[in-house]
This record gives structure tokens, sequence and C-alpha cells, in this order.
């Protein structure tokens, strides 16, 4: 690993006197290293053989050296999740940077919220991350944006809705979702149409502003309060849904803010002996797992949650090229898809 010259030991070999002898780029020599696809067979047996002649290992103290990039990108949650959306950005971010001869590495910003700025930086430093991906809800956090500035650690963020014009985005738009999502219930001809959602954060705020700007488009205003649960549980979310359906004003759809919302009016209305959709159509949001499988079939919008994770690598390895320390406003735009089951059917009165 020690690199000679005049028969001295001048320093260590580096990743780029490797990708120098082989007459390749660094990214070329981190997919060999890393044993991924996207290098030729015979650039890969180049690349190999001279790893193998100064038997090279990758130094990861070498990542720290001015100028160099550790092709490492940091994934920053609030927590270690266990769910289906986070789920699926942490596949769609791993599948760009596998496509990118990236490494990703999961991080949290517990640290930062229970020992203060301080340690969070630390950490952050010796990881010595090229730049990061900020998932909900940590990607509307400007106090953390604010950190990563005068770090000048580039960044991209995924579905934010404060400060966008603060770095490039991946997103998808939850107003547009839930304005399609009203028009198909009024179509049906629903009139009565309640929303359920969640409390703090972004998305939620979204989907409720769909719902809301719909209602001003008809020169209407929105026929009920807006009902959102401080905390998500599946017995808030059975009580709210119970609410709803136990009102003498009962609404002849609600639009649940997620599929998980939706289940809990699911099973409000099976305890009070409703039937969806015949008393009651009910829509979700997400396309979560189980939401072609309950009866009925869930009617719901499917969101492109693994392309927005590739996209925000993408747009942040497009970005480590110059544009994310300019702070370049891009943004990435991913489509949705209402997915129109057996849960939506005219109101009862439609006859």
């Amino acid at each position: 690993m020690t690199l000679w010259i005049d028969g001295n030991a001048v320093r260590k070999l580096t990743i780029v006197d490797v990708a120098r002898e082989a007459g390749v780029s660094i990214k070329t020599v981190s997919r060999v290293l890393n044993h991924q696809t996207g290098v030729g067979p015979e650039t890969r047996a180049r690349v190999a053989r001279i790893i193998q002649v100064h038997d090279f290992k990758p130094n990861a103290a070498a990542r720290a050296l001015p100028g160099t990039r550790s092709y490492s990108l940091g994934f920053l949650t609030r927590s270690i999740y266990s769910h289906y959306y986070f789920n699926g950005l942490h596949a769609g971010v791993m599948r760009g940077c596998r496509r990118h001869g990236y490494h990703m590495v999961l991080e949290t910003i517990e640290d930062f919220v229970s020992d203060g700025e301080e340690a969070f930086v630390r950490r952050l430093r010796a990881s010595h991350f090229d730049a990061l991906i900020l998932a909900p809800p940590v990607s509307d956090m400007p106090e953390i944006m604010t950190i990563l500035d005068k770090m000048d650690l580039g960044y991209v963020r995924i579905s934010p809705t404060l400060e966008l014009e603060r770095a490039p985005f991946a997103f998808m738009n939850d107003q547009d979702a839930s304005y399609d999502i009203m028009q198909h219930l009024w179509d049906l001809g629903h009139r009565h149409i309640a929303y359920l959602g969640f409390r703090d954060t972004g998305a939620s705020a979204d989907r409720y502003a769909g719902y809301a700007r719909f209602f001003r488009d008809k020169g209407l205003a929105p026929p009920y309060a807006r009902i959102e649960l401080p905390v998500t549980t599946s017995a808030s979310a059975f009580r709210a849904g119970e609410d709803l359906v136990t009102r003498k004003d009962r609404p002849t759809a609600i639009f649940a803010g997620t599929d998980f919302l939706a289940m809990g009016v699911m099973a409000a209305a099976a305890k009070h002996r409703l039937t969806i959709p015949s008393d009651l159509s009910l829509v979700g949001f997400d396309d979560s797992p189980g939401s072609e499988s309950v009866w009925p079939p869930l009617t719901t919008i499917r969101q492109p949650i693994e392309d927005i994770g590739e996209a925000a690598v993408d747009l942040l390895v497009a970005g480590l090229g110059g544009d994310l320390a300019d702070r370049t406003k891009t943004a990435r735009r991913l489509d949705y898809s209402l997915i129109v089951r057996e849960s939506t059917a005219p109101p009862p009165d439609a006859n």
C-alpha cells in the first residue's frame, strides 16, 4: 500500500493513485472495490490488477483529505423508523447510490435532540460525508439546515414544504393529489366530505390544503372543521373515525390523510354497522401494504416513494459538481397515481 519513488517510501497509495495509474475515474475504482456494476470487464480487470499489485486497501482516513471525495452520502432522518414510507425512501436512496457508485449511511438527529449542536456536528464531521439527503420531517427543520450551511455541507431535501429556496429537493405534489381525490368523490356525487389528518407535518398540511382548495374553487367552504390527530396510533385513528361516523351530520365520504387513518375509520364503521362504500365512501393516501387486501380494497393515492429517494440521489450527485455549494434551486417532481378500488361509490341518497 506504500508508494515508492527511487527506492524511498513516500506515502501510502491512495484511490487517486490507483485511478491515475489505471487511467480511470475515482468513481470507477470505487465501483471495482465495492463489486458494483457499471464497469466494463477489461477496465475492471485492469483496475483489479493494479489493486492486487500494490495490495491497495481503501484508507478511511483519506476521506478527510481536502479535495477528495469519500463517495459516501448520509441519509438523515429524525430517528430509526420501521415504516413502509421510510423503508421505501431508504430503498430508493440505496438504488440511486448503487447506480452512481456511492455508499449510503443512515444517520439520525437523535444526538442533536439529546446532546445539542456540538455533538451533532462532531459526528457529521467524523463521518466525512460528501453530502446529505434530508428525509421528512428533517427536510423541514431550518435549524438542521442552518448547521449544514455553516459546515458548508451540501444537501438535498425530500418532500419539503417550507423555505423551498434553500436547497434542491425531490417531491410529489400532495396538494394536487388531494385535489384529485376530492374531484373523484365529487364526480361520484358526494358533497358532504370530511378530512381526517395528522398534526405537525408538512405533508398533512399540504393534503388538507388540497382538500380546502377544492371547495374554494367550487365557491364553497369546507363542510366540516379540520380534524387532525396529535398522535397517530391505532386507538386514536379508531376514535377519530368513530367520532365522524356517529355524527348527526355524518359525512357521506371521508378523505383520510393516510391509509393508516383510513383503517381506523374502517374499523369504526364496522363497529357501527355501516357498510363501505354503500353507506360511507372512504379514501386513503399512500397505497401502503394492506390497502389492497382489506375489505373493501381501499381507494388511495400511490406515492412513487422509491423513485423520490432515487431522484434525491440524482440531484445530489449532479450537484456535487458545484451546484450544491452554490445552492442552485432545483426541484424534481415525481408523479402520483389515483388508485380507484372498491371503497368509493355514489352517496346513499344518489338515487
